[in-house]
């Protein structure tokens, strides 16, 4: 849906099916939108105009069934970064749109990818991951594979959806802490 910003109806641009359909958005405006689609085992990437709808066809990469899908466009609009849960563990591909080729970058093969975000200036991406050995972190790779942890919060606090500011001097994340207690109930 697209909504006037003097205000009035909302129109439709677009109805795809939501469990196998999504869209990102470059930082900077001068590029369009991006929407996926999956077709016949393939992961299609679209410009996704906001009067039309989709529009052509920007690369295509083959990966299976769409589950544990987590992509995100770079901030100019030339990359797209794919995960995705069956993927061997720790591995990201990265789709160039200006030419179709495509690479896949490496983590410590023990590191299980929960969600990841271009850094501002486009030449690293912010990736939550989880270690079999040590737990949940976000950690800064740069487009060689080399890998630096930000944040180690162990076992007992997920970490997830790194999302940089504008001026690439801040990182948010989520949090979330797991804590266990016991209870004895009697005579119930």
């Amino acid at each position: 849906m697209r909504l006037p910003t003097s205000g009035g109806p909302s129109e439709q641009v677009l109805e795809a099916p939501i469990a196998t359909s999504s869209f990102d958005c470059p930082s900077r405006p001068t590029s369009s939108c991006v929407l996926n689609s999956w077709e016949q085992g393939q992961l299609i990437f679209y410009a996704l105009d906001p009067v039309q709808g989709r529009g052509k066809e920007l690369a295509r990469t083959r990966l299976g069934q769409p589950a544990d899908l987590d992509w995100r466009v770079s901030p100019e609009g030339l990359r797209i970064a794919v995960s995705r849960g069956d993927q061997p563990h720790g591995q990201f591909r990265i789709v160039d749109l200006r030419n179709g080729t495509e690479r896949n970058l490496q983590l410590p093969h023990d590191w299980g990818i929960w969600s990841l975000r271009w850094a501002v200036d486009g030449n690293a991406l912010f990736v939550a991951a989880q270690s079999k050995s040590t737990g949940y972190l976000i950690v800064r790779t740069e487009l060689d594979g080399k890998s630096r942890v930000l944040l180690d919060r162990g076992r007992n606090q997920w970490l997830g959806f790194p999302c940089p500011s504008p001026d690439g001097r801040h990182l948010a994340f989520s949090q979330q802490t797991f804590e266990t207690n016991a209870y004895l109930l009697e005579n119930f």
